[in-house]
C-alpha cells in the first residue's frame, strides 16, 4: 500500500461491500485519479471485483453497477456480470470513448466478449473501427418518408 491513506480506507471494517443487501443497503460512489491511476486501479479493481460477486445473487434488492472511462481500471469479471446482472436485478452502465480503448487495455478476447454481451448501446460521435463496428450493429433502418411539392405557375 503506496498511501497511509488507502491503508486506512482498505483495514478498516466498518462497511460492507454487499450494497445491494436488503437488511443494509448502501449508495458506494468510488472515484480514480488520473495522476495516482497505476497505484489506485489495483485496490479498485480489488474492490470492484469483490463487489460484483456480493451484489449479483438472488433475493437482494435492486441494484446498478455505473462505470465512467471504464478502461481506466481493470474490472474482473465485468464480462460475467454483464452476461448475468439483468436476472439478479442488476444493471450495468459502462462508459468509455472508444472501442480501441477498451481493446487496448482489456485485451482483444474479453473487449470483443463485452462488446458482444452489452444489451443496449448509446454513442456519440466516432470514427475508424469503432464507427464501423457500431454500424454494422446497428444496421439499417427503413423510414417511410413522405414529402410534398408545390408548383405555381403564377408567382
Amino acid at each position: 500500500m503506496i498511501s497511509p491513506a488507502l491503508y486506512w480506507v482498505m483495514t478498516g471494517n466498518d462497511f460492507t461491500l454487499d450494497i445491494n443487501n436488503p437488511a443494509s443497503p448502501k449508495i458506494l460512489v468510488v472515484g480514480n485519479n488520473p495522476d495516482r491511476q497505476n497505484i489506485y486501479s489495483a485496490a479498485l479493481g480489488l474492490y470492484n471485483s469483490r463487489i460484483v460477486k456480493l451484489i449479483n445473487k438472488k433475493k437482494q434488492l435492486k441494484s446498478s453497477v455505473i462505470i465512467d472511462e471504464l478502461p481506466t481500471i481493470y474490472f474482473r469479471g465485468l464480462d460475467n456480470l454483464i452476461a448475468t446482472a439483468r436476472s439478479n436485478k442488476v444493471a450495468v452502465c459502462l462508459g468509455f470513448q472508444d472501442f480501441s480503448q477498451l481493446t487496448r487495455d482489456y485485451g482483444e478476447k474479453e473487449s470483443r466478449v463485452i462488446q458482444n454481451t452489452v444489451g443496449n448501446v448509446f454513442s456519440g460521435q466516432v470514427v475508424g473501427e469503432t464507427a464501423k463496428t457500431l454500424s454494422e450493429r446497428f444496421g439499417k433502418v427503413l423510414q417511410r418518408r413522405q414529402s410534398v411539392s408545390i408548383n405555381r405557375q403564377d408567382v
